[in-house]
């Protein structure tokens, strides 16, 4: 099973304005992608034969099973704030019917869904956003060198 990565300070977002915060109450875990993409795999693969098997109980068992171990990962895998986000969103198991377990594996993978298109919309608002202007200096130009003329590339 894997565990958690956590990063040192000096490889966080030094743009995150959480990291303050999250450096001075302990490590903060980084999320592995691959791994929350392979928890969706497997929920996807576990809904699409829910709705194909019969209500047997030993199947509807196995399905609990493999429900209560997605969340398990799913715990390990997100940060604390993102999980209770998760946790929040998915009722708890009350009879554990086929029907029940169908939905809660379709309630997992639909925010795993939305988590990832969050997180690319997140990075291409961060590609579009305009660099710096290249001509203009930072302060006043030092002694022997003239400012940038901003009518030329």
């Amino acid at each position: 099973m894997e565990r958690p990565e956590e990063t040192s300070p000096a490889t966080q977002n030094v743009d995150d304005p959480s990291t303050d915060a999250a450096s001075a109450s302990g490590p903060v875990r980084t999320i592995d992608p691959g791994r929350l993409l392979r928890i969706a795999s497997v929920t996807r693969e576990v809904l699409e034969e829910a709705r194909r098997i019969g209500p047997e109980p030993a199947a509807v068992e196995h399905l609990k099973q493999v429900y209560e171990k997605i969340t398990d990962e799913l715990r390990e895998a997100l940060p604390p704030e993102l999980y209770e986000e998760l946790d929040e969103l998915t009722p708890a198991l009350r009879s554990g019917s086929l029907e029940e377990l169908a939905l809660a594996h379709a309630e997992i993978l639909g925010w795993l869904q939305g988590l990832f298109q969050g997180t690319q919309l997140a990075l291409q608002m961060q590609v579009m956003r305009p660099p710096p202007l290249a001509g203009r200096s930072q302060g006043p130009p030092e002694q022997g060198q003239r400012e940038a003329d901003p009518r030329y590339l």
